[in-house]
């Protein structure tokens, strides 16, 4: 079973090694893509120099193996090796051509024009010859694996057959991996001849590249792996510890290795070096131990990273440490969490202090500097949170001066600091803190509290939480001001002063107090203030006529008002806090203003964001005491401030420039306004009580509300071109339009309800008019017509319910009885209704409104036709039938005096 063991290890390093081949292949396969754009795209090619070969030949004496002693150029083309010949026909890269100088024209004489070459296209691509890629890329990988699987069988037919005890199995395990490393040697120092100039474009490029050493040291380091395996972890020939350091030699052999025989080498060593320590099973783990090994692997890794430019590799090394770390928290690595936690800032040094400066002029190479760091780091704030232990936290707080020294010595990445800020605010937010009570005493008689005596200023389990937050607040805050003085990029260090204190001292506060009012925290909000202030003004003292002296000021008066808002909030509680957050907006503008700080207009957006969510998607709102004064209460405070705060400050942004800061400050306004309206009629239709059920006149009045603000909005916009308000009046308006066909459907009668003259008011006429007033305008265009009907049938079923409200006053409109006088009523109303709209339609010269007039009286003569003669007895009857026939000879004398005599143009 051991055997099948080892099979399954060789079949996975085989797998691997393919994977590795594949990726390789790719990319020279992108590179000849490339080339070829290029050369389509207007390179002339010409028979005494041909690119493509010359490019190939320098594509495959960049990826063939190093001439002893010479060292790769990281980060970039390799240089080809010594005493290499170019190809034939291209040019010696190191001798420029000597070119002549053309001959001046003499005076007079005009210079003689020469044609331009034509450009030859480009040949055809390619054919992919099967045969030569079979010999020389897969037959050389598959003859490595099979000469693995050759030794694997043998040594398993020497084992079946009892010839080979486990000594000697290993022994000759290590030999034949030094052999094929030997053999691996051998060849590169004997590397095969150039392959013909027509074979080469065939094999893609790298294909045309020796792979045979990279393929036998890859098979030698995973054999030596497995050997060194074997000695220890399977057959237990010497101690756990010996074979541990025996796998990690094997590993740390592939690793150097693949120096000299190329990346998938790489693959082997860093793959087996970081799985070494799992395949090794002891009863007791030493944490100290593991991860020093795994230290010495990160150098290793970085060190070959540094030779060879190989991105992936530190990509490797990263991952797997931070997973040996998060691993840690669960105790099965030893209970000395101090290792773990202190392998983060060691690990991250190393990928730092590694990586070559050059490195950081290339995007892989500037990923290297910040990707590790910050992997890392989290993985040691999830340990910190999962394992209570100083030790660990430590850790990750000394990747704070390991950023801000980095930062400083390599301006382009002054961002580290801000990411050793973010690990230090987690660490903050998941320290496990322990259930505490204060440690003063109340002095109560008979159950009322009479005084109140003060214990220590905290108690001690939460001491070590507000020492670490003190402490690295005050260190940020102390390298942004100096390095604010000595960087080129003084506002990104400033920020630092000016933003950690402030999240540090918010984070603090929800750890300790957990949002509950303090007025010692306002305190210290205050002190923080202060001490952005004399920041700011000792910036503005420095230099106040200098442009970079100003914004650092500017940066540091925004944290104090930060802080200060922060002290507000403290002491506030529900929507006070909002209140105190918005007023933050105006401060920050004016600040942006003065010291020419656009990154402030970010700030901002998030402020006005975190505002925008707490007022208008918060359901707790209606559980706020706004008091029960009716208009004159805490909605002002709560949403009209802030509606305030917001414009003002969307105005104040907008003269340096228009932008989704602007816009969302402008929305958040309107928002608020809307909203301050909605409920201020909330709170005076349920008399200050905000959850009691609602009505037919609070329905109302929210329709008639919205539309007007829709009408308001439209001209707004339309004076002040505004996008933001074209876009929240047609919002608006189609909620009022929503709002109001819901009271059409849900109207008393058919509901069966009571209500007054106040809500047939405001739940239909309003609309109505403004719904008319705002058909002539000409963004309505497109919405004529059903904004015309909706006009048109909520006048006419105002005038219908008032009617049916006039003979029931009190009673419920679904069920009460129709009268005699009522139905009569309701066809005179009509018929009223429908002279008013033809008088409109004839005095606007609108042929629509008096269409719809026509409408109307078409419908009180269905109605008289059609109810009247059968409901109507008496005189009731014939007053109905009169009135619409004297009201439709005068309709047509009307129109025949008005429209058709050709006064009014149709």
């Amino acid at each position: 079973m051991e055997f099948f063991g080892l099979v399954a290890l060789v079949l996975v390093v085989g797998w691997v090694l393919g994977v590795a081949g594949f990726v390789q292949a790719r990319r020279a396969r992108r590179d000849l893509a490339a080339l070829r754009r290029t050369l389509a795209a207007g390179e002339a090619i010409t028979a005494e120099a041909d690119p493509l070969a010359a490019y190939l030949a320098e594509r495959q004496a960049e990826l063939a193996p190093q001439a002893p002693g010479a060292r790769p150029s990281p980060f970039g083309p390799r240089p080809p090796p010594r005493g290499s010949v170019p190809a034939a026909g291209s040019p010696d890269p190191s001798i420029a051509p000597a070119t002549e100088p053309e001959p001046e024209p003499t005076p007079g004489e005009m210079p003689e024009e020469t044609p331009e070459p034509a450009m030859a296209a480009p040949p055809p691509g390619p054919k992919l010859d099967i045969e030569a890629l079979l010999t020389q890329r897969w037959g050389v990988w598959l003859g490595a694996a099979a000469l693995l699987l050759a030794g694997v069988f043998l040594v398993r037919y020497a084992v079946e057959e009892g010839y080979l005890g486990p000594e000697v199995r290993c022994v000759l395990a290590t030999l034949l991996g030094v052999a094929l490393l030997a053999a691996a040697e051998w060849l590169r120092r004997r590397p095969a001849p150039m392959l013909a100039p027509m074979l080469a474009p065939m094999l893609q490029g790298t294909l045309a590249a020796d792979h045979a050493p990279a393929a036998l040291a890859a098979g030698g380091a995973a054999v030596l792996f497995g050997a060194a395996y074997a000695t220890g972890a399977m057959y237990a020939l010497v101690p756990a510890l010996v074979g541990f350091a025996l796998m990690a030699l094997a590993a740390l052999v592939g690793i150097f290795a693949s120096l000299r025989f190329g990346p998938v080498v790489g693959v082997v060593g860093v793959a087996a070096a970081f799985a070494t320590p799992a395949l090794v099973d002891t009863d007791a783990p030493s944490a100290p131990g593991l991860f020093a090994y795994l230290l010495l692997v990160t150098a290793a890794a970085c060190v070959v990273v540094r030779f060879s430019a190989w991105a992936w590799l530190g990509w490797i090394a990263t991952i797997a440490g931070a997973a040996w770390v998060a691993l840690a928290s669960t105790g099965e690595l030893g209970r000395e969490y101090w290792a773990p936690g202190l392998f983060v800032p060691a690990a991250a040094a190393l990928h730092l202090l590694l990586l070559p400066r050059a490195a950081l002029d290339q995007v892989a190479g500037r990923r290297l500097s910040w990707v590790p760091f910050l992997v890392l780091g989290l993985a040691g704030v999830w340990l910190s949170g999962e394992v209570p232990d100083f030790a660990v936290r430590l850790g990750v707080l000394l990747l704070a001066p390991l950023a801000v020294a980095k930062g400083a010595r390599e301006p382009i990445l002054d961002r580290l600091p801000w990411l050793a800020a973010l690990l230090f605010l987690l660490t903050l937010l998941v320290w496990a803190m322990p259930a505490w009570q204060p440690t003063g005493e109340l002095i109560t008689i008979e159950g009322a509290v009479q005084a109140f005596l003060p214990g220590a200023w905290a108690p001690q389990v939460i001491q070590p939480l507000l020492f670490t937050a003190a402490a690295m607040a005050a260190f940020f805050a102390a390298a942004g001001l100096a390095m604010a003085r000595l960087s080129q990029a003084p506002v990104r260090w400033a920020g630092l002063t000016a933003a950690v204190p402030v999240v540090a001292l918010g984070v603090t506060y929800l750890q300790v107090a957990g949002f509950q009012p303090d007025p010692l925290w306002a305190l210290a909000g205050a002190a923080l203030a202060a001490g952005l202030i004399a920041a700011a003004a000792q910036a503005v003292r420095a230099g106040a006529r200098q442009r970079a002296h100003v914004q650092v000021a500017g940066t540091h008066a925004a944290g104090a008002v930060a802080a200060l808002c922060f002290g507000l909030a403290v002491v506030l509680h529900d929507h006070w806090i909002t209140l105190a957050v918005a007023l933050m907006l105006p401060a920050l503008a004016w600040i942006a203003a003065r010291a020419d700080l656009a990154p402030l207009r970010r700030v901002a957006l998030a402020v006005a964001l975190l505002v925008l969510v707490r007022l208008l998607l918060n359901w707790y709102v209606l559980d706020y005491a706004y008091g029960a004064t009716p208009v004159l209460n805490g909605l002002w405070l709560a949403y009209a401030v802030p509606a305030a705060c917001f414009w003002l400050a969307a105005r104040m942004f907008l003269r340096r420039g228009d932008d989704l800061t602007v816009a969302v400050l402008e929305a958040g306004a309107i928002a608020f306004a809307s909203v301050f309206i909605a409920l201020q009629i909330r709170h005076w239709n349920g008399h200050g009580a905000m959850l009691r059920d609602g009505n037919l006149l609070e329905a109302g009045l929210h329709v008639s509300a919205l539309a007007a603000q829709a009408v308001a909005g439209l001209f707004l916009a339309r004076r002040t071109g505004r996008r933001v308000l074209a876009v929240a009046w047609r919002i608006q308006g189609a909620l009022a339009l929503a709002g109001g066909v819901v009271l059409l459907v849900a109207n008393p009668v058919w509901a069966n309800l009571r209500v007054g003259h106040a809500a047939l008011l405001f739940g239909y006429l309003v609309p109505a008019l403004l719904a008319g007033a705002a058909l002539p305008q000409a963004e309505l265009r497109r919405l004529l017509k059903p904004l015309g009907l909706y006009a048109l049938v909520a006048g006419f079923a105002w005038l219908s319910l008032e009617v049916r409200l006039l003979f029931h006053p009190d009673a419920w409109l679904g069920s009460a009885p129709t009268l005699d006088a009522e139905m009569w009523t309701f066809s005179g109303v009509w018929l009223g209704y429908g002279a008013a709209l033809m008088a409109a339609g004839i005095g606007l010269k609108l042929r629509a409104v008096r269409l719809a007039a026509l409408a109307v009286i078409a419908v009180v003569v269905a109605k008289v036709f059609l109810l009247d003669m059968s409901n109507l007895d008496g005189l009731w009857r014939v007053l109905s039938f009169l009135g619409l026939g004297l009201s439709l000879i005068a309709l047509g004398a009307v129109f025949r005096r008005f429209v058709a005599g050709g006064r009014v143009a149709t």
